[in-house]
């Protein structure tokens, strides 16, 4: 019994200290990316398709997994567009929603919603989305008290979801607020000072890089 007692104590030792990695992790460290925090710890996260209470799919991708990882020079670039943001806003900060995703994620995404009227509007894995090079990163903003600045409705959370999916699905814009407008120009303006590509479709994913240069430069994360 006392030794049982000392193995549980190292083993939470080793997790709350982060050594011990899930199978996703050990992919993203085998792959040579970092965790963000690493880079700038100043950086929120809340990886919400690892959480089945938040996301769409009500499914947990990244076995619960906390940490947000990307390529070294994407995460420094990371880095800088939090300090643009803090420079004009220094209550606010960036928070991380999703970064790297092994293509096995996007393969499991995508079958879920495969055979459903929202099919087509989620990435077939086949190519490789840039998610799966580690260099995309979907992002937004939060307060000083961790609250999510309104941007309007996006595909992550459950609670816009059927908003936002409703949009795609009748094929026609809808209105922002002034408000949501000037959030989402926030957020583009201190990721393309840090040197991000922004999606026009997508006020949430900047891509680190050309997609061009990141296939030349990496291999997938499977």
């Amino acid at each position: 019994m006392r030794y049982l007692s000392i193995f549980i104590v190292i083993v939470a030792l080793l997790n709350s200290s982060g050594v011990l990695a899930n199978d996703i992790e050990n992919k993203f460290l085998k792959a040579k990316l970092v965790d963000v925090n690493q880079i700038d710890s100043s950086i929120k996260v809340d990886l919400v398709n690892s959480d089945s209470d938040k996301n769409f799919f009500e499914e947990d991708f990244y076995s619960g997994l906390n940490k947000a990882f990307l390529r070294k020079e994407v995460a420094v670039k990371l880095s800088k567009a939090q300090q643009v943001l803090k420079n004009e806003k220094p209550k606010y900060s960036l928070q991380v929603l999703d970064a790297a995703r092994p293509r096995s994620v996007s393969r499991a995404m995508y079958e879920k919603m495969k055979g459903t009227r929202f099919e087509k509007y989620v990435a077939n894995p086949i190519k490789g989305s840039m998610h799966n090079y580690g260099i995309a990163v979907d992002i937004t903003i939060v307060d000083e008290n961790g609250n999510k600045l309104d941007m309007g409705p996006s595909p992550f959370y459950s609670s816009h979801a059927k908003i936002y999916w409703q949009y795609f699905l009748k094929k026609v814009g809808f209105d922002i607020s002034p408000k949501q407008k000037e959030n989402r120009a926030l957020l583009k303006r201190a990721m393309l000072k840090a040197g991000f590509y922004p999606l026009s479709y997508e006020w949430w994913h900047f891509n680190g890089m050309k997609k061009e240069d990141a296939r030349s430069s990496y291999s997938i994360i499977e």
